[in-house]
């Protein structure tokens, strides 16, 4: 890599494992343009705190030998243009817009530093990949298997951490089956209907509906149709039954941050349940509170020790709208029969193909006739026999 071309990876949510996430995009982008990597997360990222601290490397080690610092010379140009050497430790609030921020804007920029701040998914990079790159080829999934296995390296004080507590509590439990449920917030409700062909945040696989009323209740029912709406957490316990039967599972380690999840856990399988020590929230708690740095710092050891334990066990079962789960997914190469990630409506495709990488696995191109087609004959039929049930398919 050229000694004079750096991309700066600043954080995108200040959540921890969604701006793992974000990096490793990042880190692909950083591979294909010839730049060095440097990560950065400032004072006020979720899992930081310390003042003039790097968060990233509270956590995992440095992606390159260069440090924020090294970039800030005067000499130095930068993208987008309205960073210099003298705001480059200062956040840009408004990028939000994407203003200068297009993948073909960074890639194809000759400054010294190009600065990442938004999130781009695998998939929308893998069109750039050139055939001499080892990603060439890839899904999307193998190549988040690659990067994290080249860059993301955890501090020695949390992989501790995770061995002592393998040791002491799940090594002789195998066949082991690591199980992730995210708080539910009581609104939340998964629009089944929807596959997304995109892998940014859990909102675009989910939606929140505020119901006041019955009548509301109702109309937004109807709007978005009968038995196609779920909780986010009604599908585990099935999928869960259908592993234990199959593989005579031992033991089910828990990562929730869900008190009524555990105790919910416990109470339906017993002592095969096994859980970290970790702080948890009820459902009616707000999920953030302000906490000192230290504390900061250990709640995010909790999240990444869930995860690595996650992934010495056999079979995980996720969501796809949890960057978490995710992550788990990606930590090491599972047997796809022994990962299932829930609401994931994708399928694979392989490079070369100028379009998302990811997208829905039916068509849905004739939907809209269909569906007018449809309520156009429930019409006719309510009119020709008045007494008839309409939502009757």
């Amino acid at each position: 890599m050229a000694g004079d071309r750096f991309l700066l990876i600043k954080p995108w949510s200040y959540r921890l494992w969604s701006d793992v996430e974000h990096v490793l995009g990042q880190l692909l982008i950083a591979e294909i343009t010839n730049r060095i990597p440097v990560v950065f997360w400032p004072t006020h990222c979720l899992h930081n705190g310390f003042i003039h601290t790097n968060g990233f490397e509270l956590y995992f080690e440095p992606v390159s030998d260069y440090s924020i610092f090294d970039l800030a010379k005067p000499e130095y140009t930068f993208y987008p243009p309205f960073w210099d050497a003298d705001n480059l430790l200062v956040e840009d609030t408004g990028k939000d817009t994407w203003m200068y921020r297009s993948i073909g804007d960074l890639i194809s920029s000759d400054a010294n530093v190009v600065i990442g701040d938004v999130y781009f998914s695998i998939s929308e990079i893998i069109p750039f990949v050139k055939k001499d790159h080892a990603a060439y080829g890839m899904t999307a999934s193998e190549i988040y298997r690659y990067l994290f296995r080249k860059y993301i390296k955890v501090k020695r004080d949390i992989m501790t951490e995770v061995e002592g507590f393998y040791q002491s509590w799940l090594k002789d439990g195998h066949p082991l089956l690591a199980v992730h449920v995210r708080r539910e917030e009581d609104d939340m409700i998964i629009d089944v209907r929807k596959d997304i062909a995109d892998e940014h945040y859990w909102r675009r696989h989910s939606r929140k509906y505020g119901i006041k009323t019955e009548k509301e209740i109702k109309r937004k029912y109807r709007f978005l149709g009968r038995g196609k709406l779920l909780k986010a957490n009604t599908q585990y316990h099935s999928e869960i039954n259908k592993l234990m039967n199959k593989y005579s599972i031992k033991k089910i380690f828990l990562l929730t941050d869900s008190k009524e999840t555990v105790e919910e856990y416990r109470e339906k399988y017993g002592d095969m349940v096994v859980f970290t020590d970790c702080k948890r929230l009820t459902d009616s708690e707000p999920a953030y509170n302000f906490e000192n740095p230290v504390v900061k710092r250990r709640r995010g050891i909790e999240v990444i020790k869930d995860a690595y334990l996650a992934a010495r066990c056999d079979f995980f079962i996720g969501n796809d709208f949890s960057s978490l789960s995710r992550a788990v997914s990606r930590i090491k190469d599972w047997p796809d029969e022994n990962v299932i990630l829930l609401y994931r409506k994708r399928e694979k495709r392989k490079y070369p193909v100028n379009v998302k990488m990811i997208v829905s696995d039916k068509k849905n191109i004739l939907r809209p006739l269909i569906e007018f087609v449809k309520n156009l004959c429930r019409k006719i039929k309510k009119k020709l026999y008045p007494g008839s049930d309409e939502d009757d398919r």
